[in-house]
């Protein structure tokens, strides 16, 4: 289906929608594509794997840093429009956003169906990654905390989250259980719904979650003369007081964050723990000579990356990191999740645990490793995270009846590495259109993809100011000479309506923001050439990752906003790496996003395998001499624009290689 000349399209079904309001009961779903919105603001718990893209080249702790500096002030805002568009930003000083359209549909999770609210994004700037390094640059992202799109919320009766909108519809309690495997293959099982505890289970009271803005934030029990402490093994690493403690999860300082990567400690832990290493290392002059300067460097505030042999040799002298939060109640990460290999088969390993640069304690993926976790908020006011047990497999189903068990996927280097990615699939839409999203205990937000998204790239970000004026800002890449260029097209575009450039950016006054942004909205599509289609590196590999709601017959509303873009992005090289184990030995099966993936050939460079750009001659993609159909390697994407190829990534008249 085309879209039509007047800027709108329609789907030719009998379907009727609502084009006005976006229905309150309604779950929200948000995907990638875009449009506009009214003034709603609101503070959302954001994952730190997209805080972690803000800034490229900074070091890691540094970024990790910064962002706890700001954590208890991080603009989240979204704006919805009465027409149902909006815009969304992340990040204090704001670093990525997307502009889209507010719709709903059925929403089909682990068996388990509701109507849900859909969130179509057109436009935006997210960083980009390919399939190893983060599926959540593109993706879309299912916030399992409770809470709503916008701040116009009273209260949980307005709560919209996916989880929240079943759970009012009957559907299930408002509970869930992961469970990480902590073994090479990763990945692990969501189930939905309230298991039977069991008795040995250890029960950790929560922050309440009545106010729709705060985490997963463990509290202590113990009297408010106590210290919360803090254990590497047997050895103390640090106190808090109750009070300073409860007071600080309260604000943002601490919570259980599945999108933020390992483990983000206070300096001060931080540094102790490293101590107590080293001072084991110290014993064993080998592995102390494998390691010593490793952990320098880590002091320092640097990343670093060991040798198997290293990491092994270190591995004895590791210890589980333990909160003691109440009488035999304790938080405790593995030290299983220390060490990660970046990637299967590399027998290269990072370190998970890190510094958060101030007091703040992040439990992100680390926590997880190893364990089942029931989050428990059938009680929004008395919530409880429950540790069930070891993950053994995840042989255990803990889903309510009606519910079947989600495949989680992800790698240690994934889940545990600067990324925290761990994904699931599921559907929307009738009939059901699979997508895949990372799943979050930091934010509340269900985000996916629309077919006609178009990455911008970072030459200026979009932002409104008030209820009638809408920004154009400066990007990080503002200063090139193909941004100048950008700018000056869209400026002169926009100065045709009622903006202005003042103070070093473009201005629109507008009678609403939904003028605005339809400005903005008109003058990108028809003047920019757009970065990259939203998610080709996952498109390339295969993945199913658009949502095309004219092809559902139960989306609503029937007639939504489109803003093609006159111009496709320039032709250019486009390299994914969508073969995971592409390392490991030839036979040695491997997992690729829960796909089966044969390793490489015998190849003299193993690095090379797995990847493929325009300049390959014939149709063998792992040099094996066999059909590549089955073996993990097939990058052809099928239903894109109308095209399937296994060869090349072709939209209109510009390419996509399709390179690995």
């Amino acid at each position: 289906r085309e879209p039509n000349r007047t800027g709108a399209t329609s789907r030719a079904s009998g379907t009727t929608g609502t084009t006005g309001t976006v229905m309150g009961g309604a779950y929200l779903l948000l995907l990638t594509l875009a449009a506009c919105c009214s003034c709603e603001y609101s503070i959302d718990v954001v994952s730190q794997l997209q805080v972690d893209q803000r800034k490229v080249g900074l070091r890691t702790t540094q970024l990790r840093s910064a962002y706890n500096r700001s954590i208890a002030k991080r603009a989240n805002h979204a704006v919805v429009l009465s027409n149902n568009l909006y815009w969304q930003g992340y990040g204090n000083p704001m670093w990525s956003y997307f502009v889209g359209f507010l719709g709903q549909d059925q929403v089909n999770l682990g068996g388990v169906v509701g109507n849900a609210k859909v969130g179509l994004n057109m436009i935006g700037n997210a960083p980009l990654g390919n399939m190893f390094q983060s599926v959540s640059t593109d993706s879309g992202m299912l916030g399992l905390l409770p809470g709503c799109f916008s701040d116009q919320c009273r209260g949980p009766e307005d709560y919209d989250d996916l989880l929240s909108t079943l759970a009012r519809q009957g559907k299930i309690q408002r509970a869930f259980t992961m469970c990480f495997h902590d073994g090479p293959e990763g990945g692990g099982k969501l189930y939905l719904g309230k298991p039977e505890v069991p008795n040995d289970a250890t029960i950790i009271s929560l922050v309440p979650l009545t106010n729709g803005q705060s985490p997963y934030s463990p509290l202590s029990t113990f009297d408010g003369n106590s210290y919360v402490e803090f254990y590497f093994g047997h050895v103390m690493v640090g106190s808090k007081k109750v009070m300073e403690w409860n007071n600080m999860m309260e604000n943002f300082g601490g919570y259980s964050d599945t999108g933020t990567p390992g483990l983000m400690l206070p300096s001060n832990v931080y540094m102790k723990i490293f101590d107590e290493l080293r001072n084991g290392l110290a014993t064993d002059e080998q592995c102390f000579s494998l390691c010593g300067y490793s952990l320098q460097k880590l002091q320092t505030g640097g990343q670093i990356t060991v040798s198997e042999v290293a990491a092994e040799c270190a591995k004895p002298y590791l210890k589980d990191f333990e909160v003691k939060l109440g009488p035999g109640v304790s938080i405790t990460v593995s030290k299983s999740s220390f060490f990660y290999e970046t990637e299967p088969c590399s027998k290269q390993y990072g370190i998970s645990w890190v510094s958060s640069g101030s007091e703040s304690m992040i439990f992100g993926t680390a926590l997880n490793y190893g364990k089942s976790i029931l989050y428990d908020t059938t009680d929004l006011s008395a919530p409880k995270m429950v540790v069930l047990g070891p993950a053994g497999g995840c042989s255990r189903d803990y889903s309510a009846a009606g519910a079947k068990p989600l495949v989680m996927k992800g790698v240690p280097g994934q889940v545990l590495g600067r990324d925290g990615t761990i994904t699931t699939d599921l559907t929307v839409g009738t009939p059901g259109q699979e997508i895949t999203v990372q799943l979050d205990t930091g934010s509340q937000k269900f985000m996916g993809i629309h077919q006609t998204c178009r990455n911008l790239g970072n030459c200026f970000l979009v932002q409104p100011v008030d209820g009638k004026n809408t920004a154009l800002l400066p990007g990080r890449d503002f200063a090139t000479a193909t941004c100048q260029a950008q700018m000056r097209d869209v400026s002169r575009a926009l100065a045709q309506k009622s903006c202005q450039k003042v103070h070093g950016k473009t201005l629109c006054e507008c009678s609403s923001q939904e003028d605005c942004l339809s400005l903005i909205m008109q003058a990108t599509s028809q003047n920019v050439v757009p970065h990259k289609i939203c998610a080709i590196g996952r498109k390339i590999c295969g993945d199913r990752v658009d949502f095309e709601p004219e092809h559902s017959s139960t989306f609503q509303p029937s007639h939504f906003p489109s803003y093609p873009f006159l111009k496709p992005p320039g032709k250019q090289r486009i390299t994914a790496q969508c073969h995971l184990t592409h390392l490991c030995a030839r036979g040695k099966r491997g997992k690729a996003y829960g796909r089966d993936a044969m390793g490489p050939s015998d190849d003299s460079d193993d690095r090379d395998e797995g990847y493929r750009d325009e300049e390959d001659e014939g149709p063998d993609r792992d040099g094996d001499d066999r059909d590549d159909s089955s073996d993990g390697y097939d990058s052809g994407y099928d239903g894109y624009d109308g095209s399937s190829s296994g060869s090349g990534y072709d939209d209109d008249d510009y390419d996509y290689s399709n390179s690995y």
